[in-house]
């Protein structure tokens, strides 16, 4: 494996997409896995990509081509 691994604890698959936050517009931004590894954003494996869920009244932006 070469890439990086999905940021949640515990998890050792690897990372497809990176979600980052915009607390100010109550905001999660989920997309393609980031070209750097960027400390304030969170990279997800496949499962925790489907599975991803934010606070009551946040809007998720999912970009397209992680759509199934």
């Amino acid at each position: 494996m070469h890439g990086r691994l999905c940021s949640k604890v515990g998890c050792a698959r690897e990372a497809i997409s990176t979600l980052t936050y915009d607390y100010g517009d109550q905001m999660a931004a989920l997309g393609p896995l980031g070209a750097a590894d960027d400390p304030h954003a969170h990279d997800l494996c496949s499962i925790h990509t489907e599975r991803m869920s934010v606070p009551k009244g946040w809007v998720v932006v999912r970009h397209e081509t992680l759509r199934a």
